[in-house]
């Protein structure tokens, strides 16, 4: 989705269909929704990068490493991807006249397809992160890896020490 937006945006900056109406050019046609889109998939992919680097690195400790935040993160992405899928749907609802014919009838059927398959992989993102932190029995303040510290971290106030015993010289 942000190669075929980001193409999408060159297209109608470069193009003739892109200038402004009085041909001045320092104001282009840019679709919106799709420049919308692009900022998605940039923001989705840069909070992906940081998530995928605090679960595999164990970060569990400050607000960045909680399921707060990354439900949070994940439902503004899902609500950024349901906006701009159903606009671009609304938008271009009759593109099937020209699917064979024109190459950016079929970018914008991509950019539709691919827009509501980003919302439907958030949105099992958000069911799985729910259902990982219920099965570990965390709460919203949980570390985002998923698992306990308890193991790595072994509780030193209650720590029992072994019995010591002497031994009696054999007389």
């Amino acid at each position: 989705l942000l190669g075929l937006t980001a193409y999408r945006v060159h297209h109608t900056k470069d193009s003739n269909y892109g200038q402004a109406p009085d041909y001045n050019k320092t104001h282009f046609y840019v679709d919106s929704i799709i420049v919308e889109l692009l900022v998605t998939s940039i923001l989705s992919f840069l909070i992906s990068l940081w998530f995928l680097s605090a679960i595999l690195g164990r970060v569990g400790r400050g607000p960045l490493g909680k399921y707060a935040t990354e439900h949070l993160s994940l439902f503004i992405i899902w609500t950024m991807f349901l906006v701009g899928s159903a606009i671009t749907t609304h938008k271009w609802r009759h593109l099937k006249y020209c699917r064979g014919s024109s190459k950016q009838c079929r970018i914008l059927e991509t950019i539709k397809a691919f827009a509501w398959i980003c919302w439907i992989l958030t949105t099992f993102l958000i069911l799985a992160s729910l259902a990982n932190m219920t099965r570990r029995k965390h709460g919203w303040g949980g570390p985002v890896h998923g698992r306990d510290d308890a193991a790595a971290y072994p509780d030193t106030r209650s720590a029992a020490y072994p019995e010591t015993r002497t031994v009696q010289p054999a007389t």
